[in-house]
């Protein structure tokens, strides 16, 4: 008897997985998408909170500036697509999204690199203002019929494929009371890369104070170039540095002063190293000590 109720129970099995209510993750796909409701749903998320810490337990700190070059591999994620696509969106499209809602602000970059970037005077007062940075006016030609052209007036503005790095500043700290060393980043900064007259130039656009994006930033799901469903936010990618960088300066008493002031080349690139491995090697000698 046992056996015959197991045999029958095999067999309603699947059955009972055609029977279930609601809707598969195959449905989004189809003309009533907008029906399909995501488990996995980005906009009701929240980001995680730094552990509290205690400025008396804080024994060892550094500010240091990154750069993540946007061409990298491993950095692809936060480049592409460059055009919204089927809700994906790039790094600095989902920033440029960010500041048009109001979600927090855009501050001017500096004239100097010891300036302060989060000076309350200096925040755009809307999307537009950063869009025309460096806006110019060209005159080019255009054709009104074969053989037949005018001179026409045309504004000229930064696109977001342009932005080909991003600046990252950030504080390392020991906390005695966990035994560990810990970062947060403090602001992150758009570089765009341009030719200009048969030149390329680098242009820092705008700071953004990196604490006040995150709670906008954990809705935002970041795609894999290897699997096409999102698994973590911007914020998770920030946060446990889901990125490749290298470091271009460090708070130092010559205040301002980057790697590329003092060294060039391969001696920058074994600069940046050395303050990688001052960093990392902080925690390992007090181990060892």
């Amino acid at each position: 008897m046992k056996a015959i109720l197991k045999i029958t129970l095999i067999l309603l099995l699947p059955l009972s997985g055609f029977s279930q209510d609601g809707v598969r993750f195959t449905d989004k796909f189809g003309p009533f998408h907008d029906t399909y409701q995501q488990e996995n749903d980005f906009t009701n998320r929240k980001n995680i909170s730094y552990p509290y810490v205690r400025e008396a337990d804080v024994m060892w700190s550094k500010v240091t500036w990154e750069v993540i070059d946007l061409r990298e591999k491993v950095n692809l994620p936060l480049y592409y697509p460059t055009d919204t696509i089927h809700g994906r969106k790039s790094l600095i499209n989902v920033i440029m999204d960010g500041i048009a809602n109001n979600q927090f602000n855009a501050f001017k970059t500096p004239l100097q690199n010891n300036a302060f970037e989060f000076d309350p005077l200096n925040i755009f007062l809307n999307v537009d203002e950063i869009r025309d940075i460096s806006k110019r006016e060209d005159l080019i030609q255009i054709e009104i019929r074969p053989g037949v052209t005018r001179d026409s007036l045309v504004t000229i503005r930064w696109r977001p494929e342009e932005i080909k790095q991003i600046l990252i500043k950030e504080v390392w700290y020991f906390d005695r009371k966990s035994s560990r060393l810990h970062s947060e980043i403090i602001g992150i900064c758009p570089i765009r890369e341009y030719n200009f007259n048969g030149m390329l130039r680098r242009e820092r656009m705008f700071w953004i104070y990196y604490p006040d994006t995150r709670a906008y930033l954990a809705t935002v799901p970041v795609y894999s170039t290897v699997n096409d469903r999102p698994l973590y936010s911007y914020d998770d990618l920030f946060v446990n540095r889901f990125f490749s960088s290298y470091f271009v300066q460090e708070a130092n008493v010559y205040n301002d002063r980057v790697i590329t002031d003092y060294v060039i080349g391969r001696e920058a690139q074994l600069e940046s190293e050395r303050i990688k491995r001052e960093i990392f090697d902080f925690e390992q000698d007090l181990w060892e000590n």
